[in-house]
Parts: structure tokens; sequence; C-alpha cells
């Protein structure tokens, strides 16, 4: 019964309508905290990464913005750096930084703020999804299950959520 519930939870959720900014329209101190937050600790020889980002809504203002840095030491497979930041007075903190294949808001809103949702690929049958709730000080995760593609329905599978990675 847990893994019917929680299918229905992560389908009618769904996610925010949302625009895809690439990095030519992040201010230039949002990318410059990109750059400095995702700075690559490996030699991989030269890199310029590409940038996608989702803005994030709340009561009908903008609170901030998810980035997606992609290139040779962010990626690894299909999961890349993803980083959350919220709007702080003229700028943007840093709330969450992962590796993910997707990274998006949801429509519940816990304290003020849109909860995200996160999937890591395992392989093209597997990945792993973590839902995130705003405490009030940094986003958490609540919900964490295995999700295995079957030929009609999914397997999802829930079972405790890891420490952040970061």
């Amino acid at each position: 019964m847990k893994s019917v519930t929680l299918l229905i939870f992560i389908f009618l959720t769904g996610i925010i309508g949302f625009g895809v900014a690439q990095q030519e329209s992040l201010s230039p101190d949002l990318k410059a905290a990109v750059l400095k937050d995702a700075a690559c600790t490996a030699d991989t020889g030269p890199s310029d990464p590409t940038m996608e980002a989702v803005p994030i809504h709340s009561g009908g203002r903008d609170v901030g913005m998810i980035v997606e840095v992609q290139g040779a030491c962010h990626c690894q497979s299909t999961n890349c750096d993803a980083l959350v930041y919220l709007k702080s007075g003229e700028g943007y903190k840093l709330a969450l930084h992962e590796k993910y294949a997707s990274l998006h808001p949801m429509k519940i809103v816990k304290q003020g703020m849109p909860s995200l949702t996160g999937q890591f690929e395992i392989n093209s049958l597997k990945m792993e999804t973590t839902v995130y709730d705003w405490d009030g000080k940094a986003y958490k995760p609540s919900l964490c299950a295995t999700v295995i593609k079957g030929k009609k329905v999914p397997t999802i599978t829930r079972h405790p959520c890891k420490a952040l990675s970061r």
C-alpha cells in the first residue's frame, strides 16, 4: 500500500510550470556563485560548463532558482550538479547542492516554500527519488524511494533518506 500511496503522491504533486533560463540570462552574481559553488576539485582539463536554470515561485513571486551545471567534471552519467539558490536580500544564498538527473519545484508548499523533487538515475530502469521540504531554515529530505520501471506500472519502494552529500 505504501508504494501505491507514494506513486499517487509523486504523480499528483507534479511539477510547477516553469521556463528554463540559459546561462546567458543568469545574473552575473548568480553565475559567479554557481561557478564557485560547483567548482571542480579534480583536474579534468579545460572545462566550459553549461548551465540551465529553473525559477522557484511561491505566492506569485520569484523566491529562488534551481541551476543545473553540465560539463566534464559536473556530471556522473546523466546526474549533474544541481544547485538551489534562494533570494537573500539583493543576491542569492546556496540552499542545496546535489547531483541529479532532474530537480524541480513541486506544487506542495511548506512554510512558504515549494517542496522540491530530485531524481538520481542509477540506470535506464532504476532511479532514486527524493522529496525535499523546507523547514523554515533549510531544505531537508522528507521522502525517499527507489523507483524501478516496469512494463506497465513502476515498482516504488520507500526507504529512509540518507544524509545530504554536501
